[in-house]
């Protein structure tokens, strides 16, 4: 340590001897956590003695107030955005950048009243609160709609809109599973807000849809919907649905889906 100290220079002995010791550690490469830093420093901002809080409730300003840093604060707060939450002051440990001295200090004071109250049973205890609200349709939800349900934060408010723009439209609600992100335990606790109106799915172009488009749309097999996209290819875009009624795995209902989803233009 005197070796990594030495090296320093010479005005910091003089002027910032507290700082010596984290300055070397972070020269060579080492975590610079130092036991000062154990409780933040907010701008402008008092740190209060501990008291009783929820941390799944709870403001960032309050927060910081109990010695959060404004960025520890800010990850709490996404954590629980998208559905997360903190059961008992042990989970305090798991926030990611959470000093050890500063969960020690707060976890006696955790309170979560929302979650194992004695009257809940202990599979319901587990089981996350989502926010009311109006139910949403899934084609036509904003990016903004999306987010304000709990469990879904804005990158995946984006993923969802963005995957239905590239796929022509959700075909039915099972098909948010299909965007990356979305868990099949988060869509049935989001299920009594989500809506799909079968008369507003929005048609896509059959002369100009992928193979993963005419599977994940109308249910087609893979090899039926490659047989499709490689007769466009070689003899010109379709005229009219008649044009595959001699495609060879295609049934009534198949078709019906076709004509349904999909317009030739």
């Amino acid at each position: 340590m005197i070796g990594m100290v030495a090296v320093l220079p010479k005005f910091l002995w003089q002027q910032k001897p507290d700082l010596l010791i984290p300055l070397a550690l972070e020269q060579f490469g080492m975590d610079t956590l130092y036991r000062r830093d154990a409780f933040a420093e907010v701008e402008g901002a008092t740190v209060k003695d501990p008291f009783v809080f929820d941390p799944n409730t709870v403001s960032v300003t309050t927060l910081q107030s109990l010695g959060f840093s404004a960025k520890l604060a800010n990850t709490l707060a996404n954590y629980r955005a998208k559905g997360g939450l903190i059961r008992s002051g042990k989970d305090l440990y798991k926030i990611w950048g959470m000093p050890t001295l500063l969960a020690d200090r707060l976890a006696p004071y955790v309170r979560t009243s929302s979650i194992n109250s004695p009257s809940k049973t202990w599979a319901s205890g587990f089981t996350p609160i989502y926010d009311k609200a109006a139910p949403i349709d899934i084609n036509t939800a904003s990016i903004i709609e999306f987010e304000a349900l709990r469990g879904i934060g804005p990158v995946l408010a984006a993923r969802i809109v963005g995957f239905r723009e590239k796929q022509g439209g959700f075909v039915n609600v099972q098909d948010l599973l299909l965007v990356y992100g979305v868990k099949d335990s988060l869509l049935r606790a989001l299920a009594p807000y989500l809506r799909l109106d079968d008369s507003r799915v929005p048609k896509a172009n059959l002369n100009q849809a992928s193979v993963l488009q005419l599977v994940q749309k109308a249910g087609l097999q893979v090899v039926v919907a490659q047989a499709i996209v490689r007769w466009r290819q070689q003899n010109g875009a379709f005229v009219t649905f008649d044009e595959l009624e001699n495609f060879e795995g295609l049934s009534a209902a198949s078709m019906a889906a076709l004509k349904r989803l999909f317009f030739i233009e």
